[in-house]
């Protein structure tokens, strides 16, 4: 940035602090198409994409995959192997990779900072 651009942005009570942030946020609403977890494009196209997408989001890994009967479309019902050898199931959307559950969804989006 030059000292030019710098003097006028004090000027204005815009410090390169709150500029980098406004450039960072910009960027990041810019990629509001991708999976906030693995940064894959949407939507999601392939089963893999979706466990991937699972493993990511629960820090888990995937080890069996169904389809299940979501209103008028359908979605993923994975069921995960998490620390301790606990086991968690949960449902995602085929296309967002993301919880079709709401309370899922806040809890996942709590744990992204979202």
């Amino acid at each position: 940035m030059s000292s030019y651009a710098a003097a006028r942005l004090r000027r204005l009570g815009i410090g390169t602090g709150i500029l980098m942030m406004l450039i960072v946020s910009g960027s990041v609403r810019a990629e509001s198409n991708a999976h906030p977890c693995t940064g894959a494009a949407l939507p999601l196209t392939t089963e893999r994409q979706v466990v991937q997408a699972a493993e990511c989001l629960f820090d888990g890994r995937v080890v069996k995959v169904d389809r299940v009967s979501a209103g008028n479309d359908w979605a993923y019902r994975l069921r995960l192997l998490l620390d301790g050898g606990r086991v968690r199931t949960v449902d995602l959307n085929r296309t967002s990779g993301m919880p079709t559950n709401p309370v899922v969804l806040e809890e996942v989006n709590e744990t992204l900072n979202r």
